[in-house]
This record gives structure tokens, sequence and C-alpha cells, in this order.
């Protein structure tokens, strides 16, 4: 059997240092450069579909719908999921129709005496 010298500080080290790829944000990094053109070939009327085999055989592959829910997005300078910022909002459902003051309103009742 092969003996080698193995050097396993140095491989841990390594292992320390090694951070998750993020395929996302990578994929944003991108898409970044490009935003600009992309969004100019929709004016021009390129469909999503040719855009994304476009990326695609350039090395970035990115679905349609992806592609298109990024390019929806408004300007910002890098893709932010959404947060909130403790003050809630509480919805108020505005009157609708008739509104219920506390007063009870005498039903209607059909009349005999009335036209049929």
């Amino acid at each position: 059997m092969h003996t080698q010298n193995i050097d396993y500080a140095a491989i841990k080290d390594r292992l320390k240092s090694l951070q998750p790829k993020n395929r996302a944000d990578t994929r944003y990094a991108h898409l970044a450069e490009l935003k600009e053109e992309l969004r100019d070939a929709r004016k021009r009327g390129v469909s999503v579909n040719t855009l994304s085999a476009e990326l695609k055989a350039a090395g970035i592959t990115i679905s349609s719908a992806a592609l298109a829910k990024y390019l929806s997005r408004r300007s910002t300078s890098s893709p932010t999921k959404r947060t909130t910022n403790g003050a809630k909002r509480e919805a108020v459902p505005e009157p609708h129709g008739q509104v219920k003051t506390g007063i009870k309103e005498p039903e209607q009742r059909e009349s005999d005496t009335g036209p049929k």
C-alpha cells in the first residue's frame, strides 16, 4: 500500500474556510451585470424564453419564470427579500355598503293588505 504524507492541519484549515455557494446569489450577481441590457431587450419585444435560452447558452442557467420575476422587480442595487420592520400596519376594513350603527331598525314585515 502506498503511504502519503497528508497535511491534515492544512485540510482542516481549508475546510473551515469554505463557504457554501448560494446559487441564487451567484446567478443574480451575473444577471446584475446584464440587467439593463436584458430590460432593453424586453422593451424591444424579445421574449423571456429567448433571453433565458441566450443566458443558458452563455453559461447562466435561469428559468424563464425566474428571469421574468427578476426583470419585473423594481430597480434596486441588489435583490433582497422583503422584511417586516416591527411596526406592522393593521388592515382595517373600510365600511362597505350598509354600516351597522348599533341602532336596531324595525323589521319590515309583509302585510296582508299590500299589493300582491
